[in-house]
């Protein structure tokens, strides 16, 4: 990664709310209903802050978010998103070659070229030292290949691990991606969204061991989050549980969810918490504000959409009182405006396509 360039960073979500109190959504969103039945774990000592082994990533330690095969876009709707239920669905792209063919190969043959945003500092320690490098996309790939080599051989670290090619409009990597993606189970969006949808798709790709550490995005959407090569571990909270993990910088928490210190965070000790293993060809939905912390287990490839409803876009416009900053409350002012009056999303998107170049 030899003509790897430092840019500036940037925040995208305009300063920190830390000092604030908590944000919670409103009880009309349902954030929280249900119940998870379980004792928070109590351990007796703090864990270290190291990232741990796959061996470990891999044991379940909290109660494991439902999973579901061929559920109906109907059913989902109804038993999910009405409830606020988070959900993995099995095998959701079974019906797209991009789980074959989205390979390294096929990635520098098509798009190797293409210059691309790399974050660096997503780490254990938070994102206090974030910041973007570029790289040519197949100059990336061989550091990542090179990565895995050596981190098998225990020539290092986790902690050595490339930046991560995070959260980018996936059209702009893969511009022909609608053919690799025909097939694609589009009801699982709400109607308004699904001629374009993949025009909101952003794309993730990176290195095992690359992780996101503990927040929620930042419009307050829903989320789906499709899984196309290697494995990401999940850890969830509902939205409800934010007063639990320590937030800072409006969306992140500083809780190591994987290994948190109570010393200092013991608050955590009674939140509420669930896990997932999304697997190739899965796909997990995250209802608004769920708060997340994602771990690879695998060199990973992965996409996600962010959506709105009508409700959801309109409390997305009125947590501008409970503290979230006024460009986020213009992106979902931009949904909701286009919801509500019935433009179609393409006609939206110019307003809105720079949220999808945020750098957070």
């Amino acid at each position: 990664m030899e003509n790897l360039m430092k840019l500036n960073s940037t925040a995208k979500d305009g300063g920190s709310n830390g000092s604030g109190p908590f944000a919670e959504l409103p009880p009309s969103m349902g954030v929280g209903s249900v119940a998870i039945g379980r004792e928070p774990m109590r351990p007796t000592v703090d864990l270290p802050v190291v990232p741990p082994s796959k061996a470990t990533l891999l044991k379940n330690r909290y109660p494991v978010v439902e999973r579901r095969e061929n559920l109906s876009s109907i059913n989902f709707f109804h038993d999910y998103v009405e409830k606020n239920r988070p959900v993995v669905v099995s095998k959701a792209l079974k019906h797209c070659r991009a789980l074959s063919c989205w390979t390294d190969d096929y990635l520098r043959k098509v798009a190797g070229h293409r210059t691309v945003i790399l974050k660096q500092g997503l780490n254990e320690e938070g994102v206090g030292c974030l910041k973007t490098i570029t790289s040519r996309l197949s100059d990336y790939l061989d550091s990542v290949a090179l990565f895995e080599t050596r981190l098998e051989r225990d020539e290092v670290s986790a902690k050595d691990r490339p930046p991560y090619l995070h959260d980018l409009p996936l059209l702009s990597v893969l511009p022909d991606a609608a053919d690799d993606l025909d097939g694609f189970p589009s009801g699982y969006f709400p109607d308004w969204y699904r001629a374009d949808w993949l025009k909101f798709a952003q794309f993730f790709l990176g290195p095992s061991q690359s992780l996101t550490p503990l927040h929620f995005d930042c419009l307050l959407t829903h989320n789906l989050f499709f899984q196309v090569r290697g494995r990401k571990r999940f850890i969830l909270l509902h939205h409800d549980q934010l007063p639990f993990c320590y937030r800072y910088q409006w969306r992140w928490c500083e809780v190591d969810a994987e290994t948190p210190e109570f010393i200092r965070h013991p608050l955590y000790r009674d939140a509420q918490i669930q896990e997932c293993i999304v697997k190739p060809g899965d796909m997990l939905y995250m209802p608004p504000g769920m708060l997340h912390h994602v771990r690879s287990l695998d060199g990973s490839m992965s996409f996600n959409v962010d959506w709105h409803t009508r409700a959801s876009a309109i409390q997305g416009v009125l947590a501008l009182k409970r503290g979230m900053p006024l460009k986020n409350v213009y992106y979902n002012a931009v949904i909701a405006l286009g919801q509500c009056t019935g433009q179609p999303a393409g006609r939206v998107l110019p307003w809105y396509r720079s949220y999808l170049n945020y750098v957070s």
